[in-house]
């Protein structure tokens, strides 16, 4: 980090040096440059130590990349992968002498760059001024970061052409894929479903599902999970808290004198309807900012409905709308036409909002200007689309925009202000010069719609929360909810004290969504806390009240037990058990005579291929399919234990393809299928070989 700092004090003189060698300069410092790392650490990947600090601040970059749509754990999970994935990828690539000088790292980092407008000069070439004014900008930490990840994905693609490069296929290969889809099959068969016994007559025993799940570890692994159930006490407002507030805002319909005890002097609060600033009335006693906009009465909230049948300078309420307590005064009513289409020609100055910093003219001159072209159109059409067809095409004194159809209950929110009260306080073909936070704008109104009732409200909005005593007393509900469940049945608790049991199954330890409550990773680290035991109750705050949970089952990283693998390997048995039923009850190899006796019917299936092993009516049976490659034309198989059944059948047809002069394109085809499926299988098989240790969750 060093050379950066040499970057910033000596920019000068660095920029006179070619592109390249800056790059290489920049990239150098930070390549080379290392640190003292924590003793602690989020994991192990084999001998390689994923450090927490750098973890922690990747985590952090993650999550402002994502922003409010990434959560913590999502970040951590992403970073987690990464850092695996590179660390298992570094071991191999340190293995085979793979490296990447800092002139090769330099090179893609001025590639990212070169092609943003923001980094070029007038000439469309690169900037070094513009990059190393960038670099000063970015968080010295973030910039190294980003450095690193791109020395690290260098090296990882020559890794990945290397490996790509070995992977071959073969004449015999390319022939096989050409047979496996062109040579086809045709056959009868007679198909025994599996449902034709019901699954009561076939017992699968706790000791046959123990015994697949120990032949079959690999698929029966699972990571640490708990079994929980909570009740949530919600913090809500009484009826009688709702009460106290609607007495507060009923104040507002009176005047009212109050003392001010830092000057020990009366002062005078208007009735609402008195109020001679209604803006200012609304910020001083509401929760809820005013708002200065006219609703349409088709959109007012069905709490609030009944003010369009009052007049201006009546009120309505109190009224719960929401989660406020709201007092509304009419402000006024109108008809407005919800939808305005119009143009405009903006001329902008330095220093209004989005304006080019090309642009140096003051306000004052840009005012002149407006007011000039206004002058020259006045209320004229044709004046108007002349000027604007002009300024289409000639942007340097002002730019034409085409806005179309503004909508007041819709998107007219996105506009300026000062813009939309033109558009709304005018009429059709009205030509105006309107000041707004974006420069002078000459607008036309060229049509109108949906002429709507209007409302204009200032409302008092109190927002509904619980009182001071109606927090104690929920608080010792919970308490003495909390201090029974440790012992007692706490479903009929629930039941009791009028809340609803969540169960949650299942739950994971990096896990962090519950039902109702959303995110709360201390509920989940506590149910896999060391010290907690099964049945353990506790009681947490959370934003939407307090949480009473229980842990109803422990579960180690392992294999499944039994009871968990009997949903997913009792069926397997099963039917293997309902194979060798329906198999015994064959006893002729005659396709018709075994159909009558099982109650089936025969049926074709032509033109198969083992490349789309599919059964027309029946759906992917690959074993029955690869049996009629290995059987001579007219020849019956023996019982076959297919997906779907069992099956017998009988080939009525063999069509092999042709034979090629070459199948080099065959063989082309799975290279690049094997290349393209490489990496990944390789990221997961390295992950395999190595021991991984993962303490995330002894950080998040």
């Amino acid at each position: 980090m060093a050379i950066l700092g040499k970057i910033r004090n000596q920019g000068v003189i660095l920029i006179l040096v070619i592109a390249l060698a800056l790059f290489a300069f920049i990239i150098q410092g930070v390549l080379t440059s290392s640190g003292q790392k924590q003793s602690d650490a989020v994991g192990y990947v084999g001998d390689t130590e994923i450090d927490r600090e750098n973890f922690a601040r990747k985590v952090e970059n993650a999550s402002q990349r994502g922003g409010a749509n990434v959560s913590q754990v999502q970040a951590v999970n992403s970073v987690w992968e990464q850092e695996v994935r590179n660390a298992v990828l570094d071991q191999q690539i340190k293995a085979a002498g793979i490296q990447v000088t800092d002139e090769r790292v330099a090179e893609i980092v001025k590639a990212n760059y070169k092609s943003n407008p923001q980094f070029q000069n007038e000439d469309g070439s690169f900037s070094e001024a513009a990059f190393k004014a960038e670099v000063d900008r970015i968080d010295p930490s973030v910039w190294n970061d980003y450095v690193l990840d791109i020395a690290a994905n260098a090296r990882q693609e020559q890794f990945f052409n290397l490996l790509k490069s070995g992977l071959i296929a073969t004449n015999v290969d390319g022939e096989m894929e050409y047979r496996m889809e062109n040579d086809m099959r045709s056959f009868t068969f007679v198909n025994i479903p599996y449902n034709t016994i019901a699954d009561g007559l076939v017992e699968v025993t706790k000791s046959e599902i123990d015994a697949y799940v120990d032949q079959h570890k690999d698929q029966f692994k699972v990571e640490a999970q708990r079994d929980i159930e909570f009740v949530l006490f919600e913090d809500n407002a009484s009826p009688a808290d709702k009460e106290a507030l609607k007495t507060d805002l009923n104040k507002l319909l009176t005047t009212q004198t109050q003392r001010n005890l830092s000057t020990n002097k009366d002062y005078t609060i208007p009735a609402i309807t008195d109020a001679t600033n209604l803006e200012a009335y609304v910020s001083q006693n509401s929760d809820l900012p005013y708002n200065n906009r006219y609703t349409m009465v088709s959109n007012l909230p069905a709490a609030a409905m009944a003010v369009t049948s009052l007049e201006k300078g009546q009120t309505f309420g109190p009224y719960e709308d929401g989660e406020y307590m709201k007092l509304s005064l009419i402000e006024n009513k109108k008809v407005i036409n919800d939808s305005v289409q119009n143009r405009r020609i903006v001329i902008d100055y330095a220093g209004a909002q989005r304006t080019a910093s090309s642009v140096t003219r003051n306000k004052e001159a840009a005012k002149k200007i407006a007011d000039s072209i206004f002058n020259i159109i006045g209320q004229n059409k044709a004046s108007f689309d002349s000027k604007f067809d002009y300024f289409k095409e000639n942007k340097e004194v002002a730019n034409s925009q085409d806005i179309g159809w503004v909508i007041y209950s819709g998107n007219a929110r996105n506009y300026s202000p000062k813009f939309t009260e033109f558009l709304y306080e005018n009429d059709k073909e009205t030509i105006g010069v309107v000041e707004t936070i974006f420069g002078y704008q000459i607008i036309r109104i060229d049509d109108v719609a949906a002429a709507k009732d209007a409302i204009k409200l200032a409302t008092v909005s109190k927002k509904i929360l619980a009182s001071k005593q109606t927090g104690k007393d929920l608080y010792t509900k919970t308490v003495k909810f909390q201090q029974a469940a440790k012992s007692g049945d706490f479903i009929a608790l629930a039941k009791e004290n009028g809340v609803t049991p969540t169960p949650v199954k299942n739950l994971k330890t990096l896990d962090e969504t519950l039902p109702t409550i959303g995110k709360n990773r201390s509920i989940v680290k506590w149910a896999f806390n060391e010290e907690r035991s099964l049945g353990d109750v506790d009681r947490f705050e959370t934003s939407k009240g307090y949480v009473i949970v229980k842990i109803t089952k422990k579960s180690e990283a392992g294999n499944m037990s039994s009871e968990e693998a009997s949903s997913k390997v009792a069926p397997i048995l099963r039917k293997k058990k309902k194979a060798q039923l329906i198999m015994d009850k064959i006893n002729s190899k005659d396709i018709a005579e075994i159909a009558t006796n099982q109650g089936q019917t025969t049926k074709t299936a032509s033109t198969v291929n083992r490349k789309n092993p599919t059964i027309p009516g029946v759906g992917e049976e690959p074993l029955v399919v690869g049996t009629a490659f290995g059987l001579a034309q007219g020849a019956t198989s023996k019982p076959i234990a297919g997906v779907d059944g069992v099956f017998v059948i009988k080939v009525i047809a063999i069509e092999n393809a042709p034979d090629l002069q070459s199948y080099a394109a065959n063989a082309n085809t799975i290279a690049i299928q094997s290349a393209n499926q490489s990496t990944s299988q390789l990221v997961e098989a390295l992950k395999k070989s190595v021991e991984i240790e993962d303490n995330r969750t002894v950080f998040y």
